[in-house]
């Protein structure tokens, strides 16, 4: 019986603001055999508020290095973006199995990096990408198989006027900052591109462009991006911070169906080609499936492999860098090749 077996899984927290607060802290906890023992954060005022809500039993650190040296099993980083690869890193030289926030990091570079201490270190490294366990677009991913719709021909995802931080987190600038890695692709463009990568494959190349029309804001809020997948389907990318009627739209098209989320209040449609024309029925998920968080404890466990690990992070990464790219240089930009 290993160490962990016995007396659980201790896990510290990086950054102790709402994200940890609304969704790590109270998922973690409630797997049966982990417990939250130690925090830390850049204000002390703030994480002694935060134990005092979620983590009464918990140990605070000032100092990371201090709390890497505690006797944890592992770490969920939930810091900005621009300090996910160095505290993971960190965590992970130190020992430590980590679960990271997405994006993983701001850059392919540092994101290899991290995926390089992980197997030095032997240790889980898994990235927080929430709607790969979510029930409506794993049912999404097995209605876009090409027994279902045919080959792949065109992907459209829209996701405009929704999780604007500045109405979610009112105090947190990083998240309009160019110099913190913030900024909508890395924010909310990072959760599409990886579900366009989940349903159509490897993405060879992007042409976007990127703007920021906020005042408050130096990092791009609204972007456009038109890809080009390796099977010679195309897909078309729309992200906005400043849409005032939200929308959450996806259409993907096959050569012998489509499927549509969004357009309806409580089911995917997906429509089939028939020898009368077409036929649209309704899917709705049967049940939830496990979290981001208890897969990670399950890797850690040995129970399976994380079905989000950091090499899944950076091929996502790679398609919003390649999208910052062409933004900047308005020409089309190759996808990082990656294994």
């Amino acid at each position: 019986m290993t160490m962990t077996k016995r007396r659980g899984i201790r896990v510290g927290v990086i950054g102790c603001g709402r994200i940890a607060r609304t969704m790590h802290v109270p998922r973690l906890n409630a797997i049966r055999g982990v417990k939250v023992t130690a925090l830390f954060g850049r204000s002390r005022e703030r994480v002694e508020a935060f134990r005092a809500d979620c983590a009464p039993d918990a140990d605070i650190y000032d100092d990371l290095d201090a709390m890497l040296a505690s006797g944890l099993d592992a770490v969920t980083v939930c810091t900005p973006n621009h300090l996910h690869a160095a505290q993971s890193v960190k965590a992970l030289r130190a020992g430590l199995h980590v679960m990271c926030e997405k994006p993983m990091a701001g850059t392919v570079r540092d994101a290899t990096r991290m995926i390089a201490a992980a197997r030095k270190a032997g240790k889980v490294l898994h990235i927080n990408h929430t709607l790969r366990y979510h029930p409506m677009y794993k049912l999404l991913a097995r209605l876009c198989r090409p027994e279902r719709i045919g080959k792949l021909i065109h992907v459209r995802r829209l996701s405009a006027g929704v999780a604007n931080p500045a109405m979610m987190e009112p105090n947190q600038k990083w998240f309009f900052e160019k110099a913190s890695q913030g900024g909508v692709v890395l924010d909310l463009g990072i959760h599409m591109a990886d579900i366009m990568l989940w349903i159509g494959g490897p993405i060879t190349e992007v042409a976007a462009f990127a703007d920021s029309r906020m005042e408050e804001s130096d990092a791009t809020d609204n972007a456009g991006a038109l890809f080009r997948y390796r099977n010679g389907a195309t897909g078309v990318l729309e992200l906005s911070w400043t849409t005032p009627a939200g929308g959450s739209l996806i259409e993907v098209y096959g050569e012998k169906g489509r499927v549509r989320m969004g357009f309806s209040d409580k089911a995917l449609e997906l429509t089939r080609a028939t020898s009368r024309g077409s036929r649209t029925t309704l899917h709705t998920p049967v049940k939830r499936g496990r979290s981001s968080w208890q897969a990670f404890v399950d890797a850690i466990r040995g129970k399976a492999p994380s079905p989000t690990p950091g090499e899944l992070g950076r091929n996502t990464l790679a398609i919003c860098e390649a999208i910052a790219q062409s933004g900047e240089t308005r020409r089309f930009v190759k996808v990082r090749s990656i294994c």
